[in-house]
């Protein structure tokens, strides 16, 4: 016991440790206070300069320090339970453990505590990056754990090696115990807040809401349609219907009267939201029932139960027209403009509606009227000001999709038509590596709605002033690239189209990174067990299945965990060459015996092979004792060489000499031998009888 104390007395983690925590420490600034990632680098710092500049903090300062770091995360977040206070107590207390810890128990809790800390990374980011950051992670740490339990004899490339192929031998065993572990409810990704992204829609639309999202490329959702794919004029997913204006800024409204969804149905579809923050859950044209995890509302809007602060995963199918009723206060709501609209507003309305037989032959009016007048269509449209409608259809005449979807909807509410503005996605990209439609930031896009014949009917005003406008939602930086920046830089369009390619590929996996991993949850379990043949897979028959795996698990470790690769020694295995074939003429090496002792013994044994001996056993001794590996070559050489005989040539000092026929028949091959001792048996056995006689 005092021999260990002595041992581990001197003992400081290795600084691979270090850099395990700070790889660690590191994606959690984004989510937690900078000063609790500062302190527990203080304290791992401290650790490292003891015996050098600092001493060793009595255990009565360790005890305080962790009551300090206990307060202040009380203090910033008025508890201790919840991911954000539980990991910031976790990353000061990982450089207290390290502070404090003197022996390799210590360090190898210090790596599992660096696990935990990663798991909470993780959480926070469950992105495809951020596994293979985790596996990396897993690899050093391995090597970490190597060099407590035998700090010397192994380089660190060795190590690294070693690692790597633990893990590539644990990644199938580990993948089959994720498929048939039994999930908790609603996903493990699921329980922590994600940052929450921004889809750029908004219950509200004002003048600029929706063009500020064009220099966007984040990905708002992926749709995947499991049958026929509806073309990319017809792709609208509404998120918000606004019926409520004052002239300036539109709102939702209060739900009207539920219809009923008819028409041409669409293929059924999953969508894969990423967090937006909100409740919206985006819907192509109109549902035709509520999804698992949302409402659906009178208008068609879907949302979800509780805000999207995670990946969620929803099932809908939908048809093109919804047939209902609208009743007079809905009516009310739906023709409702300010009263200080502009008289000239008013005035253009009565002129364009005059005569028109139907609310669809208005609608053609009102969008000749801006084609007519030559209205443009502007990523960055000038100011509007108090007035923005009198401003945009007299003077301006320049806007974005919001611009010409509320200008449409006053103008046919003056007119007497019932009108409203939807706000949603339009179209998203289709990916032929993962089969499903890409829906970005810049796909945000506002249209109207008309009531005519009791339904509602969709009427885009962007897509006639500026039909090419609809086809690419990223034109500006586009453009420039294509036609001026590109030939800057260079580039060349093969170029452009395997970058392209690239990122759709990109897409792709995240999408089954997305499906399989990060949504892995109950139900998925489900259904995948179900297309592999095993349908009747509940909670008690999955946790059989995940301990038959540990058991075998367990198997393969006591089965395969003797079997470790010693690192090759090349003077040891010529060396043992040597005394295999020395074994062979009858001067084996003895278990206990060194180098030495036995070149002396057999050198007695076999005076005839005394300088042959001699040298081998030299030159071994230097390369593996005396560390001069150039001389290594020479004893291959000499061991190659050393072909000895079973039974020593006799000279003319050792009694006379063997015939010629002698010197040139081998000696009798091993079963020869045998037999003819077994022959010799049975003829004394023979004799012995007769004598008996």
């Amino acid at each position: 016991m005092a021999n260990k104390t002595a041992d581990t007395a001197g003992f400081t983690p290795p600084p691979l440790i270090a850099g395990l925590m700070a790889l660690a420490w590191v994606p959690l600034l984004t989510h937690l206070p900078w000063w609790t990632v500062t302190i527990g680098a203080v304290f791992v710092a401290w650790r490292y300069a003891q015996g050098r500049f600092l001493a060793r903090p009595p255990r009565s300062l360790l005890w305080v320090l962790v009551v300090a770091v206990t307060l202040l995360v009380y203090g910033r977040f008025h508890t201790l339970v919840g991911e954000h206070p539980g990991l910031s107590l976790l990353v000061m207390l990982l450089g207290l453990k390290c502070l404090e810890s003197e022996t390799p128990r210590e360090a190898v809790v210090l790596v599992l505590l660096c696990y935990v800390a990663l798991l909470g990374d993780l959480l926070f980011q469950p992105s495809m990056g951020m596994g293979a950051f985790a596996l990396a992670f897993l690899i050093l740490s391995f090597v970490a754990l190597s060099i407590i339990a035998q700090p010397r004899g192994l380089s660190f490339r060795q190590r690294l090696r070693q690692s790597a192929i633990v893990m590539l031998q644990a990644i199938p065993l580990a993948a089959l115990a994720y498929v048939v572990f039994p999930r908790i409810a609603g996903g493990l990704w699921h329980s922590a807040p994600r940052p929450v992204g921004q889809t750029g829609l908004t219950p509200d639309l004002r003048p600029g809401s929706l063009s500020a999202l064009l220099s966007s490329r984040a990905v708002a959702m992926r749709v995947i349609f499991h049958g026929p794919r509806p073309p990319r004029d017809r792709r609208y997913f509404r998120a918000y219907v606004l019926s409520v204006t004052n002239g300036r800024v539109w709102h939702p409204g209060p739900p009207g009267a539920p219809g009923v969804t008819k028409g041409r149905p669409y293929a059924p579809y999953t969508v894969l939201l990423n967090p937006t923050g909100n409740r919206v859950l985006p819907a192509l044209d109109w549902p035709a029932r509520s999804p698992q995890r949302g409402l659906l509302e009178p208008g068609g809007v879907v949302r979800a139960r509780h805000a999207v602060r995670h990946l969620v995963r929803y099932r809908l199918a939908s048809a093109s027209e919804r047939f209902g009723r609208l009743t007079p206060g809905q009516r009310r709501q739906e023709l409702a403009l300010p009263s200080d609209l502009n008289p000239r507003v008013r005035a253009l309305a009565a002129r364009l509606g005059q005569g028109a037989p139907s609310p669809r032959a208005l609608a053609h009016r009102v969008l000749a009227y801006f084609v007519r007048r030559h209205f443009v269509y502007t990523l960055n449209p000038p100011v509007m000001g108090r007035h923005p409608m009198s401003r945009f259809l007299f003077q301006v005449r320049a806007g974005y999709c919001e611009d010409y979807a509320a200008a449409f909807a006053t103008l046919m509410r003056a007119a007497g038509v019932p009108t409203r503005v939807v706000v949603g996605f339009y179209g998203g990209e289709f990916n032929p590596d993962g089969g499903d439609v890409i829906v970005r930031n810049y796909d945000a896009h506002a249209w109207d709605e008309i009531w005519a014949r009791g339904r509602w009917l969709r009427v885009d005003p962007t897509a006639v002033v500026a039909p090419g406008a609809l086809q690419e939602r990223w034109p500006a930086f586009r453009r420039f690239w294509e036609h001026g920046g590109a030939r800057l830089a260079g580039a060349r369009p093969w170029w452009n189209a395997l970058r392209h390619r690239a990122r759709l590929f990109q897409d792709a996996a995240t999408t089954d990174w997305d499906n399989w991993i990060v949504d892995y949850s109950g139900r998925r379990q489900a259904e995948l067990l179900r297309d592999l043949g095993w349908r009747d897979a509940g909670p008690v028959a999955l946790g059989l299945a995940t301990i038959a795996l540990a058991f075998v698990a367990l198997s393969l470790v006591k089965t395969l965990g003797g079997r470790v690769r010693v690192p090759r020694d090349a003077a040891r295995e010529t060396y043992d060459r040597y005394c295999r074939r020395m074994g062979r003429i009858g001067v084996p090496r003895l278990s206990a015996e060194g180098p030495a002792d036995y070149g002396a013994r057999a050198a007695r044994e076999r005076p005839d092979l005394r300088d042959e001996i001699a040298m081998i056993t030299r030159g071994y001794m230097d390369v593996r004792y005396g560390g001069r590996t150039a001389t290594l070559p020479e004893l291959k050489r000499r061991v190659k060489r050393f072909r000895p005989r079973r039974r020593p040539r006799r000279g003319p000092g050792d009694g006379g000499t063997l015939s010629a026929r002698a010197r040139r028949s081998p000696a009798p091959p091993r079963a020869a031998r045998r037999a003819g001792f077994r022959a010799c048996r049975r003829r004394d056995r023979g004799r012995t009888r007769t004598r008996g006689r």
